[in-house]
């Protein structure tokens, strides 16, 4: 009987091990990334204003992940927080979001929306998650109230926003935080959550980015800046492919998380911190995004300094633009 098969099966073993190992450790190695945003209109005194955007941390029942979010947290700068959902992957972990996502109005001002995984049923044992993936499988799904974890939320000082926007004074000028519910659960109202057109300067937070697309594609107006996660860049991208799952008309393949263009307004979709069903990424890396808005157009000459300032060294810059002519 000849070996081949049994070695092509044992180096296809090997391979398959050798890469669950790679995509474990890459959903571990947290990005502090910095991007550079210049979206229409914004005023002169929130030029230079860092928002840390925290999305799909999807924190465990066990609190695991809790630590490495907090460090990341600990090396970053910022004015502002924006959170935009699936703190957990059930809401078995309520305790652990609430206890690290308590420490960011300790630094700055922070606004959350909630994710459908918010809502989800309590799952810990194992025949609670064999009957949560049949249920997934099956194209069911069942939420709960989530009053008390938006009530936790809230005693620790974060505004958690449902449908609705509220307008606050940051470096003498208005700005108004809009916050949308899930539309991959059909609980976003953009009509509702966003603020009237003109005034103050408006960022939308919202869970699944297609919110946005479909208010633009039936013809409304859209906010200058939106930031939403949802898609998880992928979380498993296949080299020369791209990421066959985002679950978003906006993101694609090849292109599944980052700064998008929709009607004249800036959407930023971030990869988010945790993983959801299972605990690996591939060329996904998990991340935390010091946002920095900025005034003016970019022209290709004077594309973004590759270097950070000084207060924000250990963070990688991520250009915002590339391409050709000028960029608003």
């Amino acid at each position: 009987m000849s070996s081949r098969p049994f070695n092509a099966l044992a180096a296809a073993a090997a391979l398959g091990a050798a890469s669950a190992a790679y995509a474990w450790r890459e959903s571990r190695r947290v990005e502090l990334a910095h991007r550079v945003v210049r979206p229409r209109g914004l005023p002169a005194g929130l030029d230079g204003l860092r928002i840390l955007h925290v999305s799909d941390t999807h924190f465990p029942a066990d609190g695991a992940s809790v630590g490495r979010f907090l460090e990341v947290v600990e090396r970053a700068r910022f004015d502002l927080v924006a959170a935009t959902g699936d703190y957990v992957e059930t809401s078995a972990g309520w305790d652990a979001a609430v206890e690290a996502l308590a420490a960011l109005p300790r630094r700055a001002p922070t606004y959350a929306v909630l994710g459908a995984h918010d809502y989800l049923p309590p799952v810990r044992t194992a025949a609670e998650w064999a009957e949560a993936a049949r249920e997934r499988i099956a194209g069911r799904r069942r939420m709960i109230s989530a009053a008390p974890f938006r009530r936790r939320l809230r005693e620790a000082g974060i505004h958690v926003l449902r449908n609705e926007w509220r307008e606050i004074e940051m470096r003498g000028e208005r700005l108004r935080i809009a916050g949308a519910g899930d539309a991959s659960a059909n609980m976003a109202r953009l009509a509702k959550a966003l603020p009237p057109d003109g005034g103050a300067f408006t960022i939308l937070l919202t869970h699944a980015p297609d919110a946005v697309l479909d208010h633009a594609e039936a013809g409304r107006a859209v906010p200058p800046l939106t930031l939403a996660g949802h898609t998880h860049g992928g979380q498993i991208a296949i080299p020369g492919y791209g990421a066959p799952f985002r679950h978003s008309r906006l993101a694609t393949r090849r292109k599944p998380a980052g700064l998008f263009d929709v009607a004249g307004g800036k959407v930023l979709i971030s990869r988010g911190f945790g993983t959801a069903i299972v605990p690996l990424r591939f060329q996904a890396r998990p991340e935390l995004t010091v946002v920095e808005l900025r005034r003016g157009c970019l022209s290709p000459r004077r594309r973004p300094a590759q270097a950070g300032s000084p207060a924000l060294l250990p963070i990688r810059r991520l250009p915002a633009w590339r391409g050709r002519g000028r960029m608003c």
